[in-house]
């Protein structure tokens, strides 16, 4: 398991994210889960982008049993919001699980689905893949 360097009330809010997006996607029919960094589970499949030649490894990757294609799924706290890689990590995400019948979410707290979608919006990411989720702590 990766060592994470993030700060602790960071991390908390990151791991408290993944276990609600996990829940969110069981709700949905999901059984089968890999998510990064999240004791308990393996780690999702690092991605190959196609065009733009990198790789990409999702927070969570989700399976419905009987159905064709993953659910890909990126956790965003709120301070990963003013990045500006955060709108190519979704560029990219997307770019990948349109080319292989893939459903793609993005995790954003309540009070920053607005700042999310305006991020969608400008790097030409479908606003529909942003899903809220609420805080735990």
């Amino acid at each position: 398991m990766h060592i994470s360097m993030l700060p602790d009330a960071i991390q908390r809010e990151r791991e408290a994210m993944l276990i609600s997006g996990v829940e969110t996607l069981q709700r949905m029919g999901n059984a089968e889960f890999a998510v990064h960094d999240l004791a308990g589970y393996r780690e999702p499949d690092e991605l190959a982008i196609p065009i733009l030649n990198v790789h990409l490894q999702p927070d969570i990757q989700a399976r419905r049993p009987g159905l064709a294609g993953d659910t890909l799924a990126l956790v965003e706290v709120s301070a990963d919001l003013g990045e500006e890689s955060c709108g190519r990590r979704w560029q990219a995400l997307e770019t990948w699980a349109l080319q292989h019948d893939a459903q793609m979410m993005v995790f954003v707290h309540p009070e920053d689905q607005l700042r999310a979608q305006a991020i969608a919006r400008s790097w030409h990411v479908l606003t529909d893949y942003i899903v809220t989720l609420p805080r735990l702590h």
